[in-house]
């Protein structure tokens, strides 16, 4: 197929979209692991917050309380999983991979018990579209990057945010030091546990965002069993590659959304 200017466009805009869950859950996994906890449970709480968005959405009709609502899933299922793994101090592998099966089946039977109807048929225009004036009508580059999802450009500034926050705070410099003395850093008189079950938390907070944008934002609000389909284990290896710096994540996770849409060109 010939590329153009309009295919260009479609290419780079679906890139950037399909980008967005991965891209969140990722930076989520970039704070847990600077404090010293690889949260290989990624893929269930990206579960978890899929699932919750779609029951967030039936009960309220809202998208936008449903993205919500799925960040508060992902930030519960997190909060469980901290438990374990912090202040319990189970192996972070197996808690982790045990917590992921578990996710697929809690959510299968949240689907069959109180998922099983259609969901309300609403305008997804809110969290699916966002023009920005004058921007979104240059040529090629308009639509691809100033034409998407509030939730593209919220997961963009976080990404800034957290770079910034890591290279030039004092908060940032206590949880790298978490991460990488932690001895040291309870000497000096900080709560190891308290960083670690924090950024535990910001690390379900985000998947819980990436997981409801999959299923709000790129299903229509419709939930399917393990519709993650492995980007939690994908968005780990990103935050890896990237050596665990925000804005590296940012690029890798755009260049593996434009792959992945190759397939649709």
């Amino acid at each position: 197929m010939e590329f153009n200017t309009v295919t260009l466009a479609l290419f780079l805009a679906g890139g950037l979209r399909l980008c967005v869950p991965v891209l969140l859950a990722a930076l989520g996994e970039t704070i847990s692991e600077r404090a010293g906890v690889f949260t290989i449970g990624l893929e269930g709480l990206m579960l978890f917050g899929a699932a919750s968005s779609a029951l967030g959405l039936m009960w309220s009709g809202s998208p936008v309380l449903a993205l919500g609502v799925g960040m508060l899933g992902g930030c519960v299922a997190a909060l469980m999983l901290a438990l374990g793994t912090v202040i319990a101090r189970a192996n972070q592998i197996v808690m982790g991979i045990g917590f992921n099966l578990f996710a697929i089946g809690a959510t299968s039977l949240m689907r069959q018990l109180w998922l099983s109807g259609a969901p309300p048929a609403g305008s997804m225009r809110a969290v699916s579209m966002l023009k920005l004036p004058g921007l979104s009508d240059l040529p090629v580059v308009g639509r691809a990057l100033f034409s998407q999802s509030p939730v593209f450009y919220l997961a963009v500034l976080v990404a800034l945010v957290l770079w910034g926050v890591l290279r030039f705070s004092r908060a940032g410099l206590l949880l790298r030091a978490v991460g990488e003395n932690a001895l040291a850093a309870d000497a000096a008189g900080h709560s190891v546990l308290r960083i670690r079950f924090s950024a535990t938390l910001f690390t379900g907070l985000m998947a819980g965002l990436g997981g409801a944008y999959l299923c709000i934002v790129a299903s229509g609000g419709t939930f399917v069993d393990n519709m993650t389909a492995g980007r939690g284990y994908l968005a780990i290896a990103i935050t890896i590659f990237a050596r665990w710096m925000p804005l590296r994540v940012l690029v890798v996770a755009m260049v593996l959304g434009l792959l992945e849409a190759l397939q649709f060109q």
